[in-house]
């Protein structure tokens, strides 16, 4: 993330800011110099910064080299923001004064010197900031040295993606037979009348396409047939009881609920669905407590004959404390479906003779990603933009593969291919952290959040909708969307993000 930040003051520093401060700097001795010896510096790391963001995840000092940075970084955004506030703020008050009467304007004229003074005192104060700014800086400049980074003599730019290139892999998870029999599961009516509720929960490490399997499930037409009501809740880490109920009662009544307490929202539920059949899906379930399910199992319990639970969790224990009546133990996919999957994705559009040189190189790669299909999808949706047999084996080599462990089990592909990614559109990524995981964020909304933050520039003479949906393209083609919801022409009007994927952004 520092290259993101870094890449915002440098942006900030030269376009229409940029500008307003340039004038600022020629009112005050020796900012200027300041100024430049600035830009100087951030432009001098940020060279290095592509190397240093990768090697991070492997060298704990270059990870507290970064940590540095990023602080005086955020504080010379900070800086800027404040600053270039304080001038909007003072041409705004001139702009005022130029508009009103003659006597006004007489008067202004006596009020200008002032205005002039108050930029010579602001900009003196500044200055001694930047000052500061600039000696942590050189110290921060010093120390690079002693990692012998690589250096990146340009900015990568987002790659131009096809309008028609978006691949929907929800279907091709190579869990034909497991989702047969999941589906089967949910149909069969027990003849035991006093197991009113089943439970059923879907057991596997992250990436593995639990989550998968059980929307292959719940979206199967005779399912949707067999059940009067389906719920869908993200539970996901903590077990927030209150807002999963409210999730729960918002699914079966369509709006929000104005109940405040757990106990009047599932007596509301309990009460909705007392006389419906039901599927409800509770999907990343990671609590080991019973005292967390208890009280939605004895409020769901009560209805009536062949109501069904899925749960997905990576966690056997979780599974055995909900009093699981069959545990699906999702497996890796074989080596043929993860190649399947990988290939469809990264060969696309591929001649077969370029096809058939990346081919092995392609199976190397594939066997690093451990039979996960997630690892499979985002390798794929990566080197599909990768042109050359260079380009490929510097992935297969990459040092992030050496990675045995990393914290939430964040896997190597995807951290490769988040480094992959352009700092503008890097930082419009982890912007989508802010939102809870299983959010459906809808695309305009999202481009003007991003516009809101300055994301997508500053020079306000360009289209920034237009590089914002270019940004928004470039994630999800290398799928850190996904579930789109398209309109009649195709676009994509809204989407979702993986919960591992989330936890990248994080």
């Amino acid at each position: 993330m520092a290259d993101a930040i870094v890449s915002v003051i440098l942006e900030q520093l030269g376009t229409v800011v940029g500008q307003r401060i340039q004038q600022e700097v020629k009112l005050v001795v020796g900012l200027n110099k300041e100024v430049k010896k600035l830009t100087s510096n951030f432009k001098t790391i940020q060279a290095v910064l592509v190397d240093a963001e990768q090697r991070q995840v492997t060298e704990a000092a270059v990870a507290v080299w970064l940590e540095k940075l990023k602080d005086v970084s955020y504080d010379m955004d900070d800086l800027l923001d404040k600053w270039n506030t304080a001038i909007m703020k003072r041409l705004q008050i001139e702009g005022d004064e130029n508009t009103h009467t003659l006597k006004r304007k007489v008067c202004s004229s006596f009020l200008f010197p002032y205005s002039v003074l108050k930029g010579v005192v602001l900009g003196h104060s500044i200055a001694f900031k930047i000052r500061d700014i600039n000696e942590s800086l050189d110290a921060i400049a010093k120390e690079k040295g002693m990692y012998n980074f690589k250096t990146t003599t340009s900015i990568e730019q987002p790659q131009r993606v096809e309008s028609t290139s978006y691949i929907d892999v929800s279907e091709v998870s190579g869990r034909d037979e497991q989702r047969n029999a999941l589906v089967d599961k949910l149909l069969h009516e027990s003849c035991e009348e006093g197991n009113r509720l089943h439970i059923f929960s879907i057991v596997g490490m992250g990436g593995i396409g639990k989550t998968t399997l059980a929307q292959l499930a719940y979206n199967n037409d005779e399912v949707i047939k067999h059940f009067e009501k389906r719920i869908w809740v993200c539970v996901s880490d903590p077990f927030d009881k209150l807002r999963i109920a409210k999730a729960i009662l918002e699914t079966l009544e369509g709006h929000a609920s104005n109940l405040s307490t757990l106990q009047s929202l599932l007596d509301k539920i309990s009460e909705s669905l007392r006389t419906k059949k039901f599927l409800m899906v509770l999907d990343d379930v990671w609590t080991e407590d019973s005292r967390d399910w208890e009280p939605f199992h004895n409020c769901l319990k009560k209805g009536i004959h062949g109501n069904k639970i899925v749960v997905t969790t990576r966690k056997q224990t979780t599974a055995d404390m909900m009093e699981s009546i069959d545990i699906i133990s999702i497996e890796e996919l074989s080596g043929e479906q993860c190649w399947s999957l990988f290939k469809w994705l990264a060969f696309f559009g591929r001649s077969n003779e370029e096809c058939e040189k990346l081919e092995k190189i392609g199976r190397e790669i594939v066997s690093k990603c451990k039979g996960l299909p997630l690892a499979a999808k985002t390798m794929g949706s990566l080197l599909r933009f990768k042109k050359t047999r260079k380009e490929w084996e510097s992935i297969l080599n990459s040092e992030i593969w050496k990675l045995e462990e990393f914290e939430k089990g964040i896997s190597p592909p995807l951290l490769l291919s988040y480094y992959e990614l352009p700092s503008m559109v890097k930082r419009c990524f982890t912007y989508c952290a802010m939102f809870p995981k299983d959010f459906k964020f809808e695309k305009d909304e999202l481009i003007k959040l991003w516009m809101a933050q300055g994301y997508l520039g500053f020079d306000h003479n360009k289209d920034i909708e237009i590089i914002g949906e270019k940004h928004f393209n470039s994630l999800a083609i290398r799928s850190f969307f996904q579930e789109f919801e398209k309109d009649d022409n195709g676009s994509i009007i809204r989407c979702k993000m993986h919960d591992i994927v989330h936890d990248v952004a994080q």
